[in-house]
């Protein structure tokens, strides 16, 4: 098998061989074990589905682990229909199996539908976390669940559309994405404040991701944009990749120095988070059909959403089926979300959500 410059080979040893095809190839060589054609995965070790049940009356548009905790499991979700949700169940997941969640709270918010969510953390500020809301109606809110209405002293407003995609990056900037404009908001203010903007030529941005230099932002043309984060929020482009995708890129993920991207054209694509250029490539990964959304699990596994109803996982380091897919939808998987320990939450186009429990890190598995 051949993977953008790196050759894939099985040995009777039952690991798996990896040379580098080309001189000077920037693709990683590694060797890593592999059990059963790449499965990583035992059954002791396998996912398990500790509820599936009706979330919204349309589609989930976000998703977010706001807790994941030994004491208490918090999610938060919102949906075409309007409405936003958090769902709690007190105790790890072994007691969610058997008790699931209950809905903590109930929201309309106006402006809606809510389209992103990112977390805010504070804590270490004294404060209690918050989470930033991109909304339809050109604004970011604030709600610090569970409270039953949202902070109507934090409205983030001149965006030039729907705001459709959030990240944070050095827990200092806020960047948002609407039609074409990249904002960037001051963290260090009660209430932030822009303190630039960037644009792109072409294309609305659909999905960021940020770490403490840089933000990337994957557009409805199928390009990557990527820029350089000053100390003062300022923002230099640093490098576009024009028809990375073939078709509106659905999400990008940051794990340590790669970032990888998922489009409708039904591809993963692996890049190397510095220069973005392109690591692995991987083709029709949903069977041909579009991917909606992707994520970084807590048992360092790439999990991907598609129209295929499918939750699928990947091993990071060469794109290649981590386990058997996961099945539990009835339509097109939408939203991925996953927590810091052992939680991920899926959401389909019919609004029903479906909690899981993931199995821990697995050291074979780190980049």
């Amino acid at each position: 098998m051949h993977l953008a410059g790196v050759n894939v080979s099985p040995v009777p040893s039952r690991n798996v061989r990896v040379t580098c095809a080309r001189p000077g190839s920037r693709a990683r060589c590694l060797r890593v074990s592999a059990v059963a054609n790449f499965v990583r995965t035992s059954p002791g070790r396998e996912a398990v589905l500790c509820q599936k049940f009706k979330g919204h009356d349309s589609a989930v548009a976000a998703s977010l682990v706001f807790e994941d905790s030994e004491q208490q499991k918090l999610v938060v979700t919102s949906s075409l229909d309007k409405s936003l949700r958090l769902w709690s169940s007190n105790g790890n997941t072994d007691s969610l199996c058997s008790g699931g969640f209950t809905k903590a709270a109930d929201l309309n918010p106006e402006g809606g539908p809510i389209f992103s969510l990112i977390e805010d953390e504070r804590s270490f500020d004294g404060l209690t976390n918050q989470i930033f809301l991109g909304k339809q109606a050109r604004q970011i809110v604030a709600w610090v669940p569970p409270r039953l209405s949202l902070d109507d002293k934090v409205v983030l407003g001149d965006h030039k559309g729907w705001v459709r995609a959030l990240a944070t990056s050095r827990t200092r900037w806020l960047f948002s994405g609407s039609c074409t404009q990249l904002r960037v908001w001051d963290l260090g203010r009660a209430v932030p404040r822009c303190v630039a903007t960037a644009s792109v030529d072409r294309g609305d941005i659909v999905c960021l991701a940020a770490n403490g230099d840089a933000v990337y932002a994957g557009t409805a043309d199928g390009s990557i944009w990527m820029w350089s984060v000053g100390k003062k929020g300022e923002l230099k482009c640093l490098k576009t990749w024009r028809g990375a995708h073939a078709d509106r890129v659905t999400a990008l993920v940051l794990r340590g120095e790669t970032l990888y991207s998922a489009s409708y054209d039904g591809s993963i694509k692996a890049w190397s988070a510095e220069g973005l250029d392109l690591l692995i490539p991987l083709e029709a990964a949903h069977c041909g059909q579009r991917i909606n959304c992707m994520t970084a699990g807590p048992d360092g596994l790439l999990y991907s959403g598609g129209d295929d109803k499918l939750l699928r996982r990947w091993v990071p380091s060469l794109l290649m089926p981590a386990a058997a897919a996961l099945h539990c939808h009835h339509h097109s998987v939408r939203s991925i979300a996953a927590g810091s320990s052992e939680l991920l939450v899926s959401g389909d186009k019919s609004g029903e959500l479906a909690i899981w429990k993931l199995a821990g890190p697995s050291s074979a598995l780190s980049p």
